[in-house]
């Protein structure tokens, strides 16, 4: 347990690690705020993706080795806006038609909607089981390739790389499928 002075009493901090990512937060925030608008992060996504990064931090920080923090930083951050960047352009492909579809169909719209759920499943299913779970879970359930790597006990590459392969199988079988 470490401890901290504060004029004429020592604070005991029971978890050390904590006051290191509150210091690290409140000094970089800005500066990787304007990393990721640089990257190519939207201003209307940049704080939430500045969050994510945070994130990221928080959970590696155990394994960081002190040593050049502001590249540290900046990679993860450029990792999250290329996660990101992709997400968003691979939703934008089968999510875009949809919308429209909905303000136009009015109290149909959630039917149309199941049909689309219903369609998307339907190719899912046909994926490669090998690359389906990545698939599912970057682009449907949101979670970042770090976190799919320790979830499916793989390294970062093999998901990139499954990711990759994935969305390129459903690119395929959207194709057959028009």
């Amino acid at each position: 347990m470490s401890t901290v002075p504060q004029v004429g009493r020592v604070i005991p901090i029971r978890r050390p690690e904590l006051l290191v990512f509150s210091a690290i937060y409140k000094e970089w925030f800005r500066t990787v705020y304007r990393w990721v608008r640089a990257l190519g992060g939207p201003q209307s996504d940049a704080e939430d993706w500045t969050q994510e990064v945070f994130v990221v931090v928080q959970r590696r920080l155990p394994d960081f080795d002190g040593q050049n923090l502001a590249g540290w930083l900046y990679r993860i951050a450029a990792n999250t806006v290329s996660d990101q960047r992709r997400r968003a352009w691979f939703r934008n492909i089968f999510m875009r038609p949809r919308d429209v579809e909905l303000e136009s169909f009015g109290g149909e719209g959630d039917i149309v909607r199941r049909q689309e759920q219903a369609d998307f499943y339907r190719l899912v299913e046909k994926m490669n089981k090998k690359w389906r779970n990545t698939f599912v879970l970057f682009e449907v359930m949101g979670h970042s390739g770090e976190e799919i790597a320790d979830l499916e006990n793989l390294p970062p590459a093999t998901v990139r790389t499954h990711l990759h392969r994935a969305r390129k199988e459903f690119l395929a079988l959207l194709a057959e499928e028009t």
